[in-house]
């Protein structure tokens, strides 16, 4: 009954879980595919930057170089003269640490501004600068000072793991010794619901990110799977079969009352939140495939998202653009698009080899990070939906069903 959750690409078994936990280094970037513009207002080429200086320690020194070419939002070009941005940083130990940061474009400065994070966290205030960079010279939000959460293979099963968007800083979430699978962010990276296999039934928990607490969120007879907290955290979307059918309910977290949103023969499941809370996009075989449908939290007639019929997977609306990213079957193998909230035809963004599953947006609505399964290994992949590029997060091993936090 599972299958169309956002485990179903995957289609494991407990006893096929028993594998190593691997190690989660970052990786260096490469990039395929033409370059295209998604959304009105894309650039068909980022703003060029040349980092002029940077004043730091050299590891510091390194991660801001390495921070300001991952994030996707420049061009870094070597040639000052080519450069429509001049970049000088300089690193203050303090107390409090600080990055000075000043870029000048041609007709002035674009950005002076003292960056410091209240903490001794030197990668996390990088990463706040860098994203305040992006905001002052684009104008969109950034995506460095996020988490990743993510299932990794070990040994007992799956288990929830945490790391830097850059692949970095990865920290242990779980430690169930069973299958934790599904994880998926709340409102400000301040909670997390995951799917947790216990005892021959599945159950959604949430974790208290700060106070490093967890309770059992749903635990109904039959399935319970596929949780996905509102933006306002106060309600969860999941996927129930209490009846025998699996449906779509809303639970509200303070009360544990429960309303269904569907009631027919079909599978539903892999429920997402509009970026406003009041629709949500689920996956449906309610016409023999699973596909992609929006109904309204309140009930009502749900609407099919795409006007063509494929096999439609594991969807996650953006909260900047009204866009859902989504893995769709094309030749045997699962590849990502993208298709207007309001319906229409797809944007495919992968021809690599391998399947391309559970994507999720990230903070600034451009990029993706979703996991590629090839030659029976998986890693975390960063995909820039608006050239196709596609950057590795993890080394290749059982890495899967990721979830891009807000920016906190």
């Amino acid at each position: 009954m599972l299958r169309f959750s956002r485990l179903c690409c995957q289609c494991f078994s407990p006893v096929l879980l028993a594998v190593a936990l691997c190690s989660i280094p970052s990786a260096s970037s490469w990039s395929q595919g033409s370059d295209i513009t998604i959304r009105k207002g894309a650039r068909s080429q980022d703003p060029t930057l040349h980092i002029a200086s940077v004043s730091a320690p050299a590891a510091i020194e390194k991660l801001i170089r390495s921070t300001i070419r991952r994030c996707g939002w420049f061009e870094v070009v070597n040639d000052r003269a080519k450069a429509e941005y001049v970049l000088q940083c300089q690193f203050m130990a303090g107390p409090p640490a600080a990055l000075q940061v000043r870029a000048d474009a041609r007709s002035g400065t674009a950005a002076h501004f003292r960056q410091t994070s209240g903490s001794n966290d030197t990668s996390r205030l990088v990463y706040l600068a860098v994203d305040r960079l992006i905001y002052s010279v684009t104008g969109n939000k950034g995506l460095c000072a996020s988490k990743i959460a993510f299932a990794v293979g070990t040994q007992r099963g799956k288990e929830i793991f945490t790391c830097n968007f850059d692949g970095t800083g990865a920290e242990r979430v779980t430690h169930n010794q069973t299958i934790s699978t599904e994880p998926s962010w709340g409102p400000r990276a301040a909670t997390l619901v995951y799917t947790l296999y216990d005892n021959n039934a599945t159950i959604v928990a949430l974790v208290d990110m700060l106070g490093k607490r967890q309770r059992r969120l749903s635990r109904f007879p039959g399935l319970n799977a596929g949780g996905d907290l509102s933006p306002d955290g106060r309600f969860a979307a999941v996927s129930l079969s209490r009846d025998g059918r699996v449906e779509l309910y809303i639970l509200e977290l303070g009360t544990g009352r429960l309303r269904r949103l569907t009631s027919d023969e079909a599978v539903e499941s892999s429920p997402c939140w509009s970026p406003n809370g009041r629709e949500i996009c689920y996956v449906s075989d309610r016409q023999g495939k699973p596909q992609l449908y929006i109904i309204s939290t309140g009930g009502g007639n749900p609407r099919r998202v795409l006007s063509e019929s494929v096999e439609s997977v594991s969807p996650d609306w953006s909260s900047v653009a009204n866009k859902i990213c989504f893995s769709f079957r094309a030749g045997g193998e699962y590849s990502l698009a993208i298709v207007d909230a309001k319906g229409g035809e797809k944007v495919s963004l992968t021809n690599a080899a391998g399947d391309w599953e559970s994507p999720s947006w990230a903070p600034d609505g451009r990029h993706i990070i979703c996991s590629r399964r090839l030659q029976g290994k998986r890693g975390l992949y960063m995909v820039d939906s608006w050239h196709k590029r596609l950057q590795p997060v993890t080394s290749p091993g059982d890495h899967s069903l990721p979830s891009w936090s807000e920016l906190f």
